[in-house]
């Protein structure tokens, strides 16, 4: 079993489990007009899990890692998080992460190692790569468990000092 395997199971069933006892209230809280609430940022986390899990199915179809991007404050507003319970959002959240669980689970190793200069990691990851850079879908998937341990930090403030291990991998 792949390292992320178990730490992504760990991070969506502990997540989950902290994530359940925010109230609506604080959820729906906005610092300022123009930042998301927790609720939109749970939101976006759903967003960037559906995008994620059509890359990695496509990698099984295509020569390159070659994806499109996605415009995260439009589809957060256009989804309307804001005006979704938040029950429903943490719902959502937790039923796409468990199908893209599922799906990288059943991703063979060669494709997960399959080697590669054909890509746009220099455009669509959290952690850029540089252009031309030699990289594998095996990084685009521990990249999208950075990107959710970085998000899950600032909607669950005591989870780095609870799950520090997994953000360093």
């Amino acid at each position: 079993m792949t390292p992320y395997i178990t730490t992504f199971t760990k991070i969506i069933s502990s997540a989950n489990t902290a994530l359940l006892k925010l109230s609506e209230e604080e959820c729906a809280h906005k610092s300022h007009p123009n930042k998301w609430s927790k609720k939109e940022l749970l939101g976006h986390l759903v967003d960037s899990a559906y995008n994620n899990h059509q890359r990695f199915l496509r990698a099984a179809s295509q020569d390159n890692l070659v994806f499109w991007g996605y415009d995260q404050d439009d589809w957060v507003i256009r989804n309307n998080y804001q005006a979704r319970t938040w029950k429903e959002i943490l719902a959502t959240w937790l039923t796409v992460n468990c199908h893209l669980l599922e799906l990288i689970q059943a991703i063979d190793d060669d494709l997960l190692y399959r080697k590669t200069t054909d890509h746009n990691f220099d455009k669509i990851c959290m952690n850029l790569l540089e252009s031309k850079e030699e990289t594998c879908l095996n990084y685009l998937i521990w990249d999208y468990i950075f990107h959710l341990e970085y998000h899950l930090v600032q909607l669950l403030p005591d989870y780095q000092s609870i799950h520090g291990a997994y953000i360093s991998n």
